[in-house]
């Protein structure tokens, strides 16, 4: 696949490649222990960490196989989080969704405005029909957005990664172009009445 320079905006936030300048920004909260409780790896503990992800991620876009977003806030410009697009499958158009957000920022309605952003550019503008979030059970908030953005759950998976040296379940939530489009139409109608 072909990559090109995005730049998705919304009310409060912008969404591009990650780049060098966001190596500090990416350490604070990749090395965060309430922003990784969830995550499938362990908290950074050093800078070069974050240097090392952002030369994959540009690397990873170069080469057509992810796309490593970044949140910015739009009044400081500063990153607050992160938003993946990986595992694409180009014949079967689908991928995998993954995202992080600096706690700071928690409970502001900030990964609702970044799927919402997102799912509709993968959905209108990338053509894609399928996007899929694999998230840990105990994630209650995670799950709770996706399924407010339309997702479903379609599988458990037990013991299916190994985070921070114990066995954790998994679960796989999926959305296809068409959910999404009925789920848009539906809102739009009920602004219509209301």
């Amino acid at each position: 696949m072909k990559f090109y320079p995005i730049n998705i905006e919304t009310q409060r936030l912008t969404f591009t490649k990650l780049e060098k300048k966001d190596c500090d920004n990416l350490y604070e909260i990749y090395s965060n222990k309430t922003a990784m409780k969830y995550g499938f790896f362990h908290p950074f503990t050093q800078i070069k960490q974050a240097s090392k992800m952002i030369d994959n991620s540009i690397n990873d876009w170069n080469n057509g196989v992810a796309m490593g977003l970044g949140i910015y806030c739009k009044e400081s410009q500063n990153l607050i989080g992160t938003v993946n697009l990986f595992n694409f499958h180009e014949e079967s158009k689908r991928a995998e969704m993954g995202y992080i957000l600096d706690p700071t920022y928690l409970d502001l309605g900030i990964l609702t405005e970044t799927l919402t952003a997102v799912i509709e550019f993968f959905f209108k503008d990338m053509n894609f029909n399928r996007l899929e979030a694999d998230i840990d059970p105990k994630n209650k908030k995670s799950a709770s957005l996706l399924k407010n953005m339309g997702f479903k759950l379609e599988g458990k998976f037990k013991e299916r990664w190994v985070v921070n040296g114990l066995l954790s379940d998994s679960e796989m939530y999926g959305l296809t172009k068409k959910e999404y489009l009925k789920q848009i139409k539906n809102l739009k109608l009920k602004d219509k009445e209301g």
